[in-house]
Formats: C-alpha cells, sequence, structure tokens
C-alpha cells in the first residue's frame, strides 16, 4: 500500500481538480472535456528518493498508477539490490555456480552486456570487485592499497561470465570470486519497465524521476513534450545549463558531482575505470543520453564519462542518431550530437553549445 501521505495527496488533488493541471489541459481539451488529474510524490527506493507524477481524467485511475509505481519500485529494488537478499545477490554469493534469475535480470545482463561490447569496456557490468573494494556513496572513505586495487582488477572479466536459458529458465554463472555490479544500468532499466507497464494500464501521460534517471512518459500534453532540465554540474540540484524536451524517452545524466569522498586534499568520484580500478581520470564534467531504452542511455552516460573528452567525441561522430550532451570539465563548453541539437536548448549563457559534425 501506498503512504498514507501519498494518499492524502490523492484526496488533494480530487478536490482541487482546477489546481491539479499542470498539463495546460484548459488549452487542449475541449470544453465538455472533464480536468486531468495528476498525483505528485516521492518516495525512497534504491537508496534514492523516487519522483513521479502520474496522471488521468479518472481519480480512482491516478490512484492506482500510484500504487502500481510504489509497488513495482519495491519489486525491482527487491529484484536487483546488491545491498539485500536478492535474486542478483544470490548471482554474486554463489560466483561459480550457474544460478537461476528472473527473466529481468538476464534481459538487463544481456543488455549490458552488448553496451560493455560496444563501448571497449567503458561500461563494465563485471566490475563489481572495484566498486565493492572502494564503496564510494556507500561508507567508502579511504584509496585502498595497490595491491588491493590490482587483486580486484583481475577479477574484471566478462569472458568468464555467461547468460542462458535453459528449458524455459534463465541463468547466469560468474567465476569464483568476481562478482556484478549493476549500478549503472539498473535505475535506466527498471525506469523504463515501469513506464511500459503504466502505459499497459493506459496512463497516457507522466513522469518518473529515479534519482536523476528521468522518464516521460508519452507528452505532457497534446503537442507538447516533457521539458527536463540538465543539470549544472556545479549547481545546486535545479539548476539547469539546458533543457531537453522529451516524449517517451528516458533522460539520464551522470556527473562526478553525485558520488565522491575526498581525501588527502584529492576528491574521487564513484565513476571507476575497470582497467585501472580507480576513480575515472575524465575531462569531462557530465554526461547526458535521451534514448527510448532506459538501460542503454544508464550505461552510455557511464561509459562516456569515462572515455574523456577527446575520445567520447570521436565515439558520438559515429553514432549520428544517438541523443548525447556532453559538458566539459571547465564547465564553459559543451557538445551536443546532431540528433540531441534538434532536442536540447541551452539554459544558461555561461556554457557554450556546439554541434557535433
Amino acid at each position: 500500500m501506498i503512504r498514507k501521505t501519498v494518499l492524502a495527496a490523492l484526496m488533494a488533488a480530487v478536490m482541487t481538480a482546477a489546481a491539479a493541471m499542470p498539463l495546460s489541459a484548459a488549452k487542449t481539451a475541449r470544453p465538455e472535456e472533464p480536468a486531468e488529474y495528476m498525483l505528485d510524490w516521492s518516495n525512497l527506493h534504491m537508496g534514492t528518493l523516487i519522483h513521479s507524477k502520474v496522471m488521468d481524467k479518472d481519480p480512482d485511475k491516478v490512484k492506482n498508477y500510484a500504487e502500481l509505481v510504489e509497488e513495482k519500485m519495491r519489486f525491482y529494488d527487491d529484484m536487483m539490490s546488491v545491498h539485500k537478499s536478492s535474486p542478483l545477490n544470490e548471482v554474486n554469493r554463489r560466483s561459480g555456480e550457474a544460478v537461476e534469475v528472473p527473466a529481468e535480470i538476464a534481459d538487463m545482463t544481456i543488455k549490458a552486456f552488448k553496451i560493455a561490447e560496444e563501448t571497449d569496456g567503458a561500461f563494465e557490468p563485471m566490475i563489481g570487485p572495484v566498486v565493492n573494494l572502494w564503496k564510494i556513496g556507500f561508507g567508502g572513505e579511504h584509496v585502498p592499497s595497490d595491491k588491493a586495487i590490482a587483486d580486484a582488477v583481475a577479477l574484471v572479466d566478462r569472458s568468464k561470465a555467461e547468460v542462458y536459458e535453459d528449458s524455459g529458465k534463465w541463468f547466469i554463472r560468474i567465476a569464483p570470486g568476481q562478482s556484478i555490479d549493476m549500478g549503472a544500468i539498473a535505475k535506466g532499466y527498471i525506469g523504463t519497465r515501469i513506464a511500459e507497464i503504466l502505459k499497459d494500464q493506459g496512463m497516457k501521460h507522466g513522469l518518473l524521476d529515479l534519482g536523476g534517471n528521468v522518464v516521460a512518459v508519452g507528452e505532457k500534453a497534446l503537442g507538447q513534450p516533457w521539458r527536463i532540465g540538465i543539470q549544472h554540474p556545479a549547481e545546486e540540484r535545479g539548476g539547469y545549463f539546458a533543457v531537453a524536451a522529451a516524449n517517451d524517452e528516458s533522460v539520464v545524466t551522470s556527473g562526478a558531482y553525485e558520488r565522491y569522498f575526498e581525501e588527502g586534499g584529492k576528491r574521487y568520484s564513484h565513476i571507476l575505470d575497470p582497467k585501472t580500478g580507480r576513480p575515472s581520470k575524465t575531462d569531462i564534467a557530465s554526461v547526458t543520453i535521451i534514448d527510448k531504452d532506459g538501460a542503454r542511455a544508464d550505461a552510455l552516460c557511464t561509459a562516456l564519462f569515462a572515455m574523456g573528452w577527446d575520445k567520447t567525441r570521436d565515439f558520438l561522430r559515429h553514432q549520428p542518431q544517438m541523443k548525447a550532451v556532453v559538458m566539459h570539465a571547465d564547465m564553459m563548453q559543451a557538445v551536443v550530437t546532431p540528433a540531441a541539437a534538434a532536442v536540447v536548448t541551452p539554459a544558461d549563457d555561461s556554457v557554450k553549445l556546439t554541434t557535433l559534425q
């Protein structure tokens, strides 16, 4: 069940329909059409604040959508968390064995391996031993020893992992000591899955924010896309340097500002290099990907951030269909792909946006 505060918010929305119409319904609906109701709520899942807006002309459906989001967030959190007893964590606990997993975990892992190949390991789902060693954002506050880092890197080997189906069941096997980490793809995957479920249930439009991974469900209003702010790395939450128009897409941003610790006057970012076992040395401040597939957007953000400015620009020149926005570490310049340039507008005069050619 959804928290009492959520239900109270719903009742407030029902009682004040005119005030709960952020969709410009008065402009798009015919006079005889009822207003749309919106439920705006937040809750904690997956170690982050989840925020959503669900909408419909029927207040009972709005309530059902909100409850469905809560139910599915809890369901996927329990399935994929590595910080609790979960099917994904069971794969790591029983490394060396073939472990049966839900179809969703197999699907996400196959996607992860494909993107790892595409990015030459800049995104690496087998980075678990390195992530577990540093624990940045989860209690880690010290730089590990060189030996510990080398030992962890030696376990990062995708060729020793496999995902396969047998008699209608899915299995994952990793080598002894290995650990899968889906932290850089799970939120994107879950966001897209929940959006698909909501649409199957009849929701035409809404917004899901999984700790910065934003999913635009449908349009904001008839002929009007959602407008999603792209976080400026040097600003507080809500400080944007650009705005993306999105319709049935995820808008995902990664940056070193998200999680880090400082030691000896040096900042250590949570985005780790699977080849060195250390925080990525990059001259990129943030990466934003806009894509129908939230898992792909999530993983590519991490990959491009780790690649660095020059390699990322070369990579994107061969991906004209990709919608990407990449800010340089100087925070004065950013590049956008041609596909992104069509839907991204600047919002901060101090940042120069240039379209890649």
